[in-house]
């Protein structure tokens, strides 16, 4: 006897192709970029929050932030250099609200949030 099921995904829709959902390969979410053509491509795993503001993406992981400017980006894997060198090195809560201020971005919204 064999018995078949359905696993859900609920995405959370960041900015144009990006989106937050569950790693397909590890049991935390993950941000990723869906080309146009239908492949998806990750950016960041192991998110707790993402937000979009300003042409640029936030990323809070741990206890730590990143942001990567989306017109940037490309459409390919973390192994291409232009996509590795993209995301920002790792910056303190202290750090990241400096950049907001440097940025001139105020009330930054997470689109998502883990629960």
């Amino acid at each position: 006897m064999t018995s078949c099921f359905d696993v859900v995904t609920w995405e959370t829709e960041i900015y144009g192709p990006y989106y937050v959902d569950s790693d397909p390969s590890a049991s935390y979410k993950s941000l990723f970029y869906r080309g146009e053509d239908g492949l998806d491509y990750d950016r960041f795993q192991n998110v707790s929050k993402v937000g979009y503001k300003s042409g640029y993406i936030f990323i809070k992981s741990g206890s730590k932030f990143y942001w990567f400017a989306v017109q940037n980006d490309i459409p390919a894997d973390l192994g291409n250099p232009i996509v590795s060198h993209l995301i920002s090195k790792p910056l303190s809560e202290t750090e990241f609200n400096q950049l907001l201020g440097t940025l001139g971005i105020k009330n930054l919204d997470f689109q998502f949030q883990e629960s």
